[in-house]
């Protein structure tokens, strides 16, 4: 039951019915429908861990009021690294068990001369990197007196597993979210027509863009050595653009279902595709993650380092960004991931621009400047990004080196569809509405009525026309 199928659309309904007619005017019956929904959504997709995530729930919530109620630092300091251990422990033993588990086993073996592997396969947990995170800056928080212990648990349980942004986020802060459901929500047209053009969108990044990207780029990673450096390189830039539709998509979905609930939830994506630098690049792309990573790993980390100068903001800025490769997962790949994205930043530390935004200029088009950098910026992603999709790093270095090839320059040999005018029209509104929370969202001059309706028409024209015919699963759920 995930976004777009039959039985979610069922369920979502249900849910809306029942939120905005039972629930009207109660926070606390809104607030149940909300939590006994999001139990259910989860134990329909992972009953096996549903226990787990309740358990996580309630042991934070328990160490977040003994933060809270304890008189000395050290106590509170205590119960923060017992928390955050906790935490980190449950990650680490689905997520990285097996990273750890292999090799020590093949150096045991290698040196009593065995050539078997006990065979240890962990499930992961779904949305486990998410809601772990989302409780480790709580706790965090807590400690550092930026939001007092929450001590009534159905707004707290409802935070946690709240299901719209479950499965893949957002990472959302509990000061942002416990606010918007304190009081009854009322119900919005407006809110929620702009919801239905949001979820319209992500549906359309999915669909279309994402899992058509998906069609043509499978087959070149999957044969990547049979191919010419051009069919390569179209290969690397579909894929980024699928990971971009396919993650924006759902960020889109969730936010906008959300919304039709009358909570809204943070951007987790600003138009990442006209990035101009590296640092404008994270500053728009996962955007949950980034700032999750700013406050609590770079932050701190700068100040422990301040006294190096800028040696010290790189070393920040390179331990931040291994963070943010190993959350991905449990590969080399991923930590290579990370170590490139590093490097990126060093000549930002150099100049010192690393925390300056990059403005988004208004205007038909790019000047050339500025389309010469965003050219650049994708086409480093699209090679950095290949990680987050070959099994190995040796794929990733095949693959690379199948690029250093004279067939770069010529035509690639990919499968004939209209992907091409698809992808111009999905980058042109977005260019179009690279200002707004997400492309379809009203204009401050509103538009004639039949106008609005028929562009909108358009697009669910589009999604019902060029959907691919096999929807492939959303990446960011692996994470």
């Amino acid at each position: 039951m995930v976004f777009l199928s039959p039985e979610f659309i069922g369920f979502f309904l249900a849910v809306f019915l029942l939120y905005w007619t039972v629930g009207a005017g109660s926070s606390v019956r809104q607030n149940m429908i909300l939590l006994l929904a999001s139990v259910l959504f989860y134990g329909w997709l992972d009953l096996q861990f549903l226990a787990l995530i309740l358990f996580s729930a309630a042991a934070n919530m328990a160490i977040g009021v003994a933060i809270g109620s304890a008189g000395a630092e050290r106590v509170q300091r205590a119960w923060l690294w017992a928390g955050v251990g906790l935490n980190l422990g449950i990650l680490a033993y689905f997520k990285y068990f097996n990273f750890f588990h292999d090799p020590i086993v093949d150096v045991l073996n290698f040196a009593d001369g065995s050539h078997s592997r006990p065979g240890v396969e962990l499930v992961l947990p779904l949305g486990i990197s998410y809601y772990t995170f989302q409780l480790t800056g709580y706790l965090i928080d807590v400690f550092n007196g930026v939001v007092p212990a929450c001590r009534q648990p159905l707004p707290f349980f409802t935070y946690v597993l709240y299901f719209p942004k479950l499965l893949a986020g957002t990472i959302e802060r509990i000061q942002r979210f416990l606010p918007r459901i304190a009081t009854a929500r009322r119900f919005d047209p407006a809110l929620i027509s702009d919801a239905f053009r949001q979820v319209l969108w992500g549906a359309f990044a999915k669909l279309v863009i994402a899992d058509n990207c998906a069609r043509l780029a499978d087959p070149i990673f999957n044969d990547a050595g049979s191919q010419g450096g051009s069919t390569l390189l179209a290969g690397a830039m579909l894929y980024l653009l699928q990971v971009y539709g396919d993650f924006s998509g759902y960020s889109n979905m969730a936010i906008g279902l959300s919304k039709m609930l009358g909570v809204p939830l943070m951007a987790n994506f600003r138009a990442p595709l006209f990035a101009t630098d590296v640092g404008d690049f994270w500053r728009r792309w996962h955007i949950s993650l980034t700032t999750w990573m700013m406050d609590y790993v770079f932050i701190p980390l700068n100040f422990l380092f301040r006294g190096l100068g800028k040696l010290g903001l790189a070393m920040a800025i390179f331990i931040t960004f291994l963070a943010v490769g190993i959350w991905h997962g449990a590969n080399w790949t991923f930590v290579l991931f990370g170590v490139l994205q590093g490097i990126y930043f060093l000549p930002l530390a150099v100049k010192g621009s690393v925390l300056r935004p990059a403005g988004m200029k208004k205007g038909i088009g790019p000047d050339v400047k500025r389309f010469l950098a965003m050219g650049g910026i994708f086409l480093l992603m699209s090679l950095t990004f290949i990680l987050m999709r070959v099994p190995s790093t040796g794929a990733a270095f095949a693959f690379w080196s199948g690029l250093l090839d004279r067939s770069l320059f010529e035509m690639p040999v990919l499968q004939g569809n209209p992907l091409a005018l698809l992808l111009a029209f999905f980058i042109g509104v977005g260019w179009f509405g690279r200002s707004r929370e997400h492309a379809l969202a009203a204009p401050a001059r509103p538009r004639p009525l039949l106008l609005r309706w028929g562009w909108l028409s358009f697009i669910l024209f589009l999604v019902g026309m060029y959907s691919a015919t096999v929807e492939s699963p959303f990446i960011y759920f692996s994470f």
